[in-house]
């Protein structure tokens, strides 16, 4: 008797502390990483609705038509089925008293809140919020047309900020079912510089040519990484073009880079001036082709090429890209660790 009251003694306990801290804890972000999700208490029709699809609805450079994200829009009263969305955004008319408008003062708090209703609207970008690897951007005004106002004026701000956090996100989950540490410190060891490799990548190397790729199928997914002497030479863009395709051709068995769909320009990559090449890429000899892009970078007296490629036939190309774009953001030179 004494040992089937302490069992249910414990059993008690146990469920009364996971009240307390299980009720808590977040679910998983659902969706694709491509996919927004847009819940309003504003008309569908409505310009502030047109607008903000418009900013999220940009197009991505790939063989068929594509945007960087295909969003759906949904009314308010049911924000319940969709908040844990892996990509939302609340836009909200904080005047009317629902339940997105009671729900995102919650989210801001009563300081955020008030400070949107007295400077005629904003957004804030929030990353796991509502759930694990969530990405959430609130914009939010004291009426309809602060709404429109706050995208028209902030819209691009808006999405850079937005797409940056879902790369952060899309890391998380890259790596969610394992990665390759001993593989990473080897390539630290061996050439000076890393990358996280999720599980499922294989490595294969070029050392005389200082060359390591990455390599993931279904879909396909390549990343490779050279690099040389930067020998005091400032970063050119045509130059970065010139040394891609000489270096495609080689190791992607007479890859081209179609020009008429490329484009390069100067950008930051992990805070250092970088070339950003983007563009589609070609193979005649296999009658194939996909997107890519390309990150041309110095560090500790090292020129860096960091080329990303998917080859995804009748697939969203997008989210397969954010994938690579993630995997190179782990970038690091280890050297100055040493």
């Amino acid at each position: 008797m004494i040992v089937r009251n302490l069992i249910l003694a414990l059993t008690v306990l146990l469920l009364v502390s996971c009240v307390g801290g299980c009720s808590t804890r977040k679910l998983p972000a659902l969706g694709a990483g491509n996919q927004l999700t847009i819940v309003t208490n504003v008309r569908a029709e409505d310009k502030s609705v047109e607008l903000l699809k418009s900013i999220f609805a940009r197009d991505v450079v790939t063989v068929d038509e594509e945007y960087a994200y295909a969003f759906e829009v949904i009314p308010a009263a049911e924000l319940g089925k969709h908040i844990n969305s892996r990509n939302l955004v609340l836009l909200t008319d904080l005047s009317r008293n629902d339940g997105l408008s009671k729900s995102v003062r919650r989210i801001l708090g009563k300081r955020e809140a008030s400070r949107m209703m007295k400077e005629s609207g904003d957004y804030v970008v929030l990353s796991n919020k509502e759930a694990l690897g969530q990405t959430l951007a609130i914009v939010a005004g004291p009426e309809r047309e602060s709404l429109v106002r706050v995208i028209r004026e902030r819209g691009d701000r808006l999405f850079a900020e937005f797409d940056s956090v879902v790369i952060e996100r899309t890391k998380d989950i890259l790596y969610l079912h394992g990665e390759q540490n001993a593989m990473s410190r080897y390539l630290s060891s061996k050439y000076g510089w890393t990358v996280r490799i999720p599980k499922g990548f294989r490595v294969a190397e070029d050392e005389k040519g200082r060359l390591v790729k990455l390599v993931a199928h279904e879909p396909s997914r390549l990343l490779f990484v050279h690099w040389r002497p930067a020998e005091g030479k400032p970063l050119d863009a045509r130059e970065c073009l010139r040394l891609r395709s000489k270096l495609v051709w080689e190791y992607y068995d007479e890859d081209v880079i179609e020009e008429s769909m490329t484009s390069a320009r100067k950008t930051l990559f992990q805070g250092k001036e970088a070339v950003r090449i983007q563009g589609v890429w070609q193979n005649e000899k296999h009658v194939i082709g996909g997107p890519f892009f390309t990150l041309c970078f110095h560090e500790q007296e090292r020129f860096y090429m960091i080329d990303c490629v998917v080859f995804a036939p009748g697939m969203d190309k997008a989210s397969f890209l954010k994938q690579l774009e993630a995997l190179a953001l782990t970038f690091s030179d280890e050297r100055a660790n040493r």
